[in-house]
C-alpha cells in the first residue's frame, strides 16, 4: 500500500509564518494533541520547536508526536486509536 502524500498547511511558530509538510496521520496527531492540551495548531509546534531535538522542524515535530503519544501521559486507548488511523505499515 503505498504512503499517502504529505499535506502542506501554513503554520505560525516563533512569530514567523511557515508552511510545513507532514503526511495526513501526523496532522491527525497534531489535531489530537491540541484538542487534549487544549492548545492551538501553532503552539503544538511552539512546543515541538524548543524540543532538544536537533534536526529540520519537520523531523522534530515528527519526534514530538512519537514522543507524546509514545508518554505515560497516553491511555492505551488512545493509542490505539491513532495506531488504526495510521495509513501506513511500518513492516
Amino acid at each position: 500500500m503505498p504512503v499517502p502524500s504529505e499535506r502542506p498547511r501554513n503554520v505560525t511558530i516563533r512569530g514567523k509564518r511557515t508552511s510545513m509538510r507532514l503526511e495526513p496521520g501526523f496532522w491527525d496527531a497534531i489535531d489530537e494533541i491540541a484538542s487534549r492540551e487544549g492548545l492551538a495548531i501553532d503552539e503544538v509546534f511552539e512546543r515541538a520547536a524548543k524540543s532538544p531535538h536537533r534536526g529540520n522542524l519537520s523531523s522534530a515535530i515528527r519526534v514530538y508526536v512519537l514522543a507524546y503519544f509514545r508518554g505515560p501521559r497516553v491511555r492505551p486507548a488512545a493509542r490505539a486509536r491513532l495506531q488504526r488511523r495510521s495509513t501506513w505499515n511500518a513492516g
